[in-house]
């Protein structure tokens, strides 16, 4: 029970995890800090349920990612590297060398400073930039799947549509554990405008996948009550719409020039 739903409120940051209606367990994962300086850090795990004892891979990665956002001193895209890595030897140590089940998962996470945004991943847990619409900083997805869908459709084989109905859509192709990488996809941003970063498992995007519908979503909310309820809003669609899977969201509020 401890961890079939719990709510994080940092005030520039909040989260939600639910185990949603279908798992018997919660094998997602998050982990949220700040610095005096006013620097946001932000972690989100997925198991991977085919491996062994998934939730203690993701809790292992988002703890120690969380841990070296919060104290590298380093340039925002070496510490996120830095904080992959560790992530990626940390769930690596939970299993036997050659288990081709041992606990592994997804992670992305978000270093946030004033002006600049800087995000990294591996799998298919994903970023979006929300705004409202006619923003100079548009809301997009900023994360690239790393999944059999995402490739189909960048090598020209494949549209979107067509991928993400293939029962192999959402195998994926990168991942903290056995077998996996500690490699991250790195990117960076510097919004100009008003906005909030979002980063969630698929248990949320599988239902509603476009950023702009997101951030109608969740933009309303956070202007009432601060990223919590954005968060809370766009857990409860997932869970509305089914809650399938695992559903993990946080929200940064976007940090100003």
């Amino acid at each position: 029970m401890g961890t079939d739903r719990i709510e994080t409120d940092l005030e520039v940051v909040a989260g939600v995890t639910d185990r949603g209606h279908s798992h018997e367990r919660n094998e997602d994962a998050m982990a949220l800090g700040l610095l005096p300086d006013g620097t946001v850090a932000a972690v989100v795990c997925d198991g991977v349920s085919t491996s062994l004892e998934p939730q203690k891979a993701s809790r292992m990665a988002a703890d120690t990612a969380l841990d070296v956002l919060l104290t590298s001193t380093a340039a925002a895209v070496e510490s996120v590297d830095g904080a992959v890595l560790a992530a990626a030897s940390a769930v690596a140590a939970l299993g036997r060398a050659g288990d081709p089940h041992a606990p592994s998962c997804t992670l992305v996470c978000a270093l946030a400073r004033p002006g600049e945004i800087t995000v990294g991943w591996v799998g298919d847990s994903r970023a979006y930039w929300l705004s409202p619409p006619h923003a100079a900083e548009p809301a997009r997805l900023v994360t690239t799947d790393h999944s059999w869908a995402a490739q189909m459709v960048a090598a020209g084989v494949l549209d979107a549509a067509a991928a993400m109905r293939d029962p192999r859509a959402h195998a994926i192709t990168r991942w903290l554990g056995a077998g996996g990488t500690g490699e991250a996809e790195v990117a960076t941003l510097r919004p100009t405008s008003h906005g909030a970063l979002l980063l969630c498992s698929d248990g949320l995007w599988n239902y509603l996948p476009d950023a702009a519908h997101l951030a109608a979503v969740a933009l309303p909310e956070l202007a009432d009550g601060g990223p919590i309820m954005a968060a809370e809003a766009l857990t409860a669609l997932a869970l509305d719409a089914g809650g399938r899977d695992n559903v993990t969201v946080v929200v940064i509020e976007g940090p100003s020039r």
